[in-house]
């Protein structure tokens, strides 16, 4: 009985050790970062509104926030910077089944630092190592914000095969603070790393541009499911509710006339009759509110969310009333879900980092 237990003891502290001795690679990785910012930029490509100009400012307020959208972990050496996950969708005909396309994720950012972190630094850098990595990755001359600029930044956009992205990698990381120092296969599997960032950037928003960068083809019946989107909206705020503390920016670049092949052209939903038939601007926005209890839509208050709409009342056909019963209307309706809406004048500085 006794040699029993004994062995049962043994075997507890064995599987014990065994499993403490096991990296938990994601567990560190999550602990990076206790809290992010999740930017979804919506776009209207109905033809109601300039999708085309929409998408240029837009694009510049995303390309902008590739600098920062990184961050930085809580480590000596560093100041903390919440990192940013960025993603686009449209507002079209049925908004609530498109994909939005994933330009950069969190996840994508924790591998990165994880690697700078426990393979470069290994695993507990000094406050000189782990500031000399940063500047070296990220620094005004770094790696990432070099390759963002040859291969992101312009007009165009350029998708590097991996040799080339590679090879300008190793020659950047070869001038590095710290990175000169490291060995060669140390280095080789840096560039590799990086290179998949550049590559779903330039991928994602050469995608973005195939899209909005065309004519926008609408047939009869109304092509802009404005309520759709925020659905999509409201779904991305649910999931980040279940996670880490997280902050959420939805940019809306549309002129916010809700008109889809689904509903009722002589209702509340179709938002240029409701507002052009509303008495007041009372009446305006409770026909607001009742689209936002027949949507059943409804933002989690464990997310810090902030609205940010660019081109609403945009048309020609809008004047000084149309317009306040217009804002009204989107009032009623952003209260009743659970958000304020935040109108933006900046056009190109949508989501920015500043705004928080």
């Amino acid at each position: 009985m006794l040699k029993a237990k004994k062995q049962h003891l043994f075997l507890v502290l064995v599987l014990s050790l065994l499993l403490t001795g096991i990296p938990r690679v994601e567990a560190r990785n999550h602990s990076l970062f206790p809290s992010s910012e999740k930017v979804i930029y919506l776009l209207d490509i109905s033809g109601s509104s300039d999708s085309i100009n929409l998408w240029r400012l837009l694009r510049n307020s995303l390309l902008e926030r590739l600098d920062s959208a990184m961050g930085a972990p809580n480590r000596k050496g560093l100041t903390p910077k919440k990192p940013t996950d960025l993603s686009i969708s449209v507002i079209n005909s049925n908004s609530s089944s498109s994909t939005p396309i994933e330009i950069i994720s969190i996840k994508d950012t924790e591998r990165l630092w994880s690697f700078m972190i426990n393979k470069v630094g290994g695993g507990n850098p000094t406050e000189a190592r782990m500031r000399d990595i940063y500047k070296d990755f990220f620094g005004g001359s770094g790696v990432y914000r070099e390759l963002v600029e040859k291969y992101i930044q312009d007009e165009t956009i350029i998708s590097p095969t991996g040799i080339e992205c590679e090879k300008s990698a190793e020659e950047n990381l070869k001038q590095g603070l710290f990175m000169d120092n490291v060995t060669p296969s140390i280095r080789t599997q840096a560039t590799k790393e990086v290179c998949t960032i550049i590559n779903k950037l330039s991928n994602g928003i050469k995608k973005a541009d195939a899209i909005f960068l065309t004519s926008p083809k609408c047939k009869k019946g109304g092509c802009s499911d404005v309520v759709g989107a925020v659905r999509v909206a409201a779904a991305v705020a649910r999931d980040l509710s279940k996670g880490k503390k997280a902050k959420l920016c939805i940019a809306i670049a549309s002129d916010m006339l809700n008109n889809s092949p689904k509903i009722t052209k002589t209702g509340p939903w179709n938002t240029f009759y409701a507002i052009k038939n509303s008495a007041t601007l009372l009446d305006a926005q409770k026909n607001g509110e009742i689209v936002a209890s027949q949507s059943g839509i409804l933002f989690s208050s464990k997310v810090k969310i902030r609205v940010e709409v660019i081109g609403q009342g945009g048309g020609t056909k809008f004047n000084p009333e149309l317009t306040s019963k217009l804002d009204a209307y989107w009032n009623g309706f952003w209260k009743a879900v659970g958000l304020q809406n935040r109108q933006q004048t900046s056009l190109d500085q949508a989501c920015n980092s500043g705004n928080n």
